[in-house]
């Protein structure tokens, strides 16, 4: 990629309504292209020479559900294609844990549902771009192993790897960082407008509140801002 091309931007997106959120703007603000493959509508997936970065969005399934979802068989082994081909790769909440499968760990069913903004407390300095204890999106039920090489960078309460990187072009997220106004609602309507019980899951007025989001959206640019400097 020379300093008069376009970043070329490729989307992977498993639910009408879960895009990049905040990110939109930074990618534009770079006079990025952006393309978008709707994984789950069968749409064919791009040439991997094509693209620049990678990045790979939430949704309601789980990455096991290999038999209710065949065409995570063939994401998977394409992240991995990118991965392996040192493409810039970004991945949140489903992303993450599909990065993590397709690099050979093991994602399942966390011991308890976390929905909420609650503290991501950073657990390596490798994420110089994250503030500790930074109040941040987290919607997901279930976590991953580490795969090889990788390394943690963040924690909450209920769940031990909020985040790993493998290397400084791929990082994997459990938590929601490119959460923008809107994007509580959109998710509330995707899991069937109703919260589960538990501990770890904050009431609908809790969630709505929008204190969290411009440290939201400068936490997301800084990662950007990371990535695209390595």
């Amino acid at each position: 990629m020379t300093t008069n091309t376009p970043m070329r931007v490729h989307v992977l997106q498993h639910v009408k309504s879960e895009g990049m959120g905040s990110m939109t703007e930074w990618f534009l603000d770079k006079g990025a292209v952006i393309n978008t493959t709707r994984v789950d509508l069968l749409h064919a997936l791009p040439d991997i020479k094509d693209i620049d970065w990678l990045v790979i969005m939430g949704g309601p399934m789980s990455v096991y559900e290999e038999n209710k979802y065949p065409w995570l068989q063939a994401e998977k082994r394409f992240i991995r294609q990118a991965i392996d081909n040192n493409i810039r790769v970004l991945g949140i909440c489903l992303g993450g844990q599909l990065i993590a499968n397709a690099m050979g760990a093991k994602v399942y069913a966390n011991s308890q549902q976390e929905i909420g903004w609650f503290p991501i407390r950073k657990t390596h300095e490798i994420a110089s771009w994250l503030s500790s204890d930074n109040p941040l999106l987290c919607w997901h039920g279930d976590c991953f192993d580490l795969p090889e090489n990788a390394v943690s960078f963040a924690a909450s309460d209920i769940t031990t790897h909020q985040g790993f990187c493998l290397g400084s072009r791929v990082w994997a997220l459990q938590f929601h960082i490119e959460a923008k106004q809107g994007t509580i609602e959109v998710f509330y309507r995707v899991s069937g407008s109703a919260l589960p019980e538990g501990n770890y899951v904050q009431t609908l007025d809790e969630l709505v509140s929008t204190k969290h989001l411009q440290s939201s959206k400068e936490t997301v640019f800084k990662l950007l801002d990371y990535m695209f400097a390595h």
